[in-house]
């Protein structure tokens, strides 16, 4: 297990130039306060692969996760980067995450960065229009098999923290963030772990909704 997160860092930059897919994106997570005495940063970034992204559309999106592994949906606000901060746009969405390790969260941080950040893909759902001038808070809701298992009224000041801390990561570890890349800025109402074969509903309030179903990844 890496001692430190640039340790950890290393790993994870080592498995990306060997991973059969481009970069489409990045997940930022939190550091959970139990580590927070030993590791020097609140966030933890991980690459989102291409192939794993997907736009939702009005039926049942289907999002691969590890059968027998840790899965997990997180509805989010992603970015998609412009050529400068003023260009960049919002969107709703959820990460799928997911490992072959059951229990990943459990060894840390540092195990989370070397996973790929506990990343195995993104829905893309609708545009939140002039996102810089709106004010009031949004009601975001997450359904798993017709249960609530979490409802908040969020802001998009976690939202930019996490952005911020990316584009400061980015440039200490020196990987680019082109225009178009995607940003999934961090849990909104929980990590909430799910099975393969679990349908969930993601509400975004007046911003749009969208359903998905968690399947089996058909290959590592």
């Amino acid at each position: 297990m890496p001692a430190t997160l640039d340790e950890a860092y290393r790993v994870q930059e080592a498995s990306r130039a060997a991973w059969p897919d481009e970069i489409g994106g990045w997940k930022v997570g939190g550091v959970p306060p139990a580590y927070l005495d030993r590791f020097d940063a609140r966030s933890l970034a991980g690459p989102i692969w291409q192939k794993s992204i997907r736009v939702a559309g009005a039926g049942l999106n289907e999002m691969p996760v590890y059968d027998g592994g840790f899965a997990a949906i997180e509805p989010e606000f992603v970015f998609r980067l412009g050529t400068s901060r003023e260009e960049d746009r919002m969107f709703i969405g959820a990460e799928i995450a997911s490992s072959p390790v059951p229990a990943i969260n459990d060894h840390g941080p540092a195990a989370v960065i070397c996973d790929f950040g506990n990343n195995n893909g993104l829905l893309l759902g609708p545009e939140v229009p002039d996102w810089r001038n709106r004010r009031a808070p949004i009601a975001v809701r997450t359904d798993i098999d017709g249960k609530e298992v979490g409802a908040v009224s969020a802001g998009f000041e976690p939202a930019l923290d996490a952005l911020a801390f990316l584009v400061a990561l980015s440039q200490d570890r020196c990987f680019e963030l082109p225009e178009g890349t995607l940003v999934s800025s961090g849990a909104i109402t929980g990590v909430h772990e799910a099975p393969v074969g679990a349908v969930s509903t993601v509400d975004f309030g007046d911003l749009g909704r969208f359903d998905l179903k968690l399947i089996p990844a058909t290959s590592l």
